[in-house]
């Protein structure tokens, strides 16, 4: 026997599934696309910390670009060698435990708490653009370096240990 209902049609003659777990599904996926929100995907998603402080006079090449990644320039002089790169001290990991209020606060919120983490993400960064000129001489050790942030002020050590500039 077939009832008709409203909003549905019940084959077995039950309470129709869909009108009694409807309101159920809408807070359900309103949860979940809650937690694929913007202010937590950039917590997630952004760059990691930059050890500049190994930077520094007297190290090999290949241990800057370990650190700073792959230079964008490189030119080449007589029996030297200047490397420019640019890179992103991201935040710590440490930092990341923001995104934990981020997730409670879109659960309970239904979403509506992203009005006021986005900003706050945006204005947190996704950290500090730098540049450096690294020179090397024929050995590929570095004997100069010119680190500063992509602003042109000069960069910040987080051990308030300047290297040498150097060694000439």
């Amino acid at each position: 026997m077939i009832k008709k209902n409203m909003s549905c049609i019940d084959i077995m003659g039950n309470i129709c599934m869909f009108k009694k777990y409807l309101p159920l599904s809408i807070i359900s996926i309103l949860i979940i696309s809650s937690l694929q929100g913007c202010s937590i995907g950039r917590v997630f998603g952004g760059p990691p910390p930059v050890d500049v402080d190994r930077v520094k006079v007297g190290v090999h090449r290949n241990i800057v670009i370990s650190v700073l990644g792959p230079p964008k320039v490189t030119e080449s002089k007589s029996q030297q060698k200047m490397d420019i790169y640019e890179f992103v001290d991201g935040h710590s990991s440490g930092s990341k435990i923001r995104a934990i209020l981020y997730i409670a606060g879109d659960i309970l919120t239904l979403g509506l708490s992203e009005l006021l983490f986005w900003p706050i993400e945006l204005a947190a960064g996704y950290g500090t653009s730098g540049r450096a000129i690294v020179t090397y001489g024929a050995d590929d050790i570095a004997n100069h370096i010119l680190l500063s942030q992509t602003n042109g002020s000069p960069w910040e050590y987080k051990k308030n240990e300047i290297p040498e500039q150097s060694t000439q």
